[in-house]
This record gives C-alpha cells, sequence and structure tokens, in this order.
C-alpha cells in the first residue's frame, strides 16, 4: 500500500489525515481550547490563500469575481466514486449536499473526527471569502458535526440558464482544467500553512507537534511520503503557479 501511494501521489486522504495528525498533535500538547482555535485560524489562512489564488486566476482572465466564477476556477479536482455529492439549482441560489466525502471517511476511520470538524468549521467560508469577501456562503450542516449531510447554499451561483451553461464550460474545459492543482501541491500547501501557524503561535511547541504530525504521517506511508511533503517547505503559495 505504501509503494502505491508514493507512485500515484498524494490524494485527498493524505490531505485529510495529515491535518489531522498534526492537529491532534496540537491538541494534546497545549489542549483543547487554544489548540483548536489555533487550528480553526490555519485553516482560515490555508482556505483564503486558495481562495486568492482563485481570484488572481479569473483577474487575469478579466473574469469578474462572481460566485459562478468561483465554482468555474476550483483548484480540487475530486478523485472519481469518492464523494456523493447532488447539486439542486434553486435559481438565484445553488444548493449542494454532500452524502459521502472522503475527508470525513478518513477522519472517522481513524478516530479523529474531533479535530477533523475544525477543518470543515472554516474551510468553505474561507475559500470563498478569500476569492471575494462580498460573497456569500451558508454552511447549514456537515458530517463532521453529525448532520446526515453536508449542506451549502451558494447565494447568486447562475441565476440564468447561459450563465449555467457557461460555468460548466468553464468548470470542464477552460479554465477549470488548468486551474487544477495536484494534490501534492494541495498537501504541500496545507502542510506550509499549519507550520507556519503554529510557529508563529507556540513557538518550538508548535514545530515539535508538527514534528509528530509528520511522524504518523511516515509511519502510514512510509518516509518518501513524509519527505515530499517537507519537500514543498518555503514554497509560495500566495500566488499562482506558473506552468
Amino acid at each position: 500500500m505504501k509503494k502505491k501511494d508514493q507512485q500515484n501521489g498524494f490524494n485527498e486522504i493524505h490531505h485529510a489525515l495529515l491535518f489531522a495528525w498534526i492537529a491532534n498533535a496540537i491538541v494534546e500538547r497545549i489542549g483543547e481550547q487554544r489548540g483548536e482555535a489555533i487550528i480553526r485560524n490555519a485553516i482560515r489562512r490555508y482556505g483564503e490563500e486558495r481562495g486568492r489564488r482563485m481570484a488572481l486566476r479569473a483577474q487575469a482572465n478579466k473574469h469578474v469575481l462572481s460566485m459562478g466564477n468561483y465554482f468555474g476556477y476550483s483548484e480540487y479536482r475530486i478523485t472519481p466514486g469518492v464523494m456523493d455529492l447532488k447539486i439542486i439549482n434553486q435559481s438565484p441560489h445553488v444548493k449542494l449536499c454532500v452524502s459521502k466525502c472522503p475527508w470525513h471517511n478518513a477522519w472517522k476511520e481513524t478516530g479523529m473526527l474531533s479535530v477533523g470538524r475544525l477543518y470543515c468549521l472554516e474551510i468553505d467560508q474561507a475559500l470563498v471569502h478569500g476569492f471575494n469577501p462580498v460573497l456569500q456562503l451558508e454552511v447549514n450542516g456537515t458530517l463532521t458535526t453529525g448532520a446526515a449531510q453536508c449542506e451549502f447554499v451558494y447565494h447568486n451561483a447562475y441565476p440564468t440558464i447561459l450563465n449555467y451553461l457557461l460555468l460548466e464550460y468553464r468548470r470542464a474545459i477552460s479554465p477549470g482544467a488548468k486551474a487544477a492543482m495536484p494534490w501534492d501541491y494541495h498537501v504541500g500547501h496545507l502542510f506550509n500553512t499549519l507550520e507556519k501557524v503554529a510557529v508563529e503561535e507556540l513557538g518550538q511547541d508548535g514545530q515539535k507537534a508538527v514534528e509528530e504530525g509528520l511522524t504518523e504521517f511516515a509511519h502510514r506511508y512510509g518516509k518518501q511520503a513524509a519527505q515530499r511533503v517537507i519537500a514543498s517547505r518555503g514554497k509560495d503559495y500566495g500566488s499562482v503557479p506558473e506552468g
């Protein structure tokens, strides 16, 4: 399994578990109340950085920072079959429901829902805010907090049929195909932000917590996988990657 993971690159599960192991190490080291606040702050920063990259791509193409274009510039490409998602068009708003999620499943299987929920409490609204602070997203429930499904309402996503068709084109062809980044990139970005915030807030204790999380990651996926994560240190995740 380790060799296969290394050959195929990272995926949603690596992303979920790296977060959980580092977050859990922070909470165990400094306590639940302060630890959870630091982790949520880190995820807000991570999400807003991703959202700003999406906005930079849109602005480079002279596209407005609308909710419809927010979907079109998504950097994620979910592995087929790992997520059950249903989009309900309730013009002018869009309700999106998720009944199966690889992040939720990974945290549930490893007994780390308590820290996994912290990611879900912040990430989606942080992404939208980073893309355009004026846009409005309602998060009406998540699997990690015990809801039957995740429910999101994106305001003014595509209020007309023409906008809907344009969005589908942008998601699938242009710029969607170019905006998507590999999971190694996303795992590296997540690690960098968690480490920066942990060290800013906790100094040496924060660094030790990050190393403890990396040790768990190496134990599960092998030293080479952990080295791939470490190799991302110092990279610029605040701008759009070249190429």
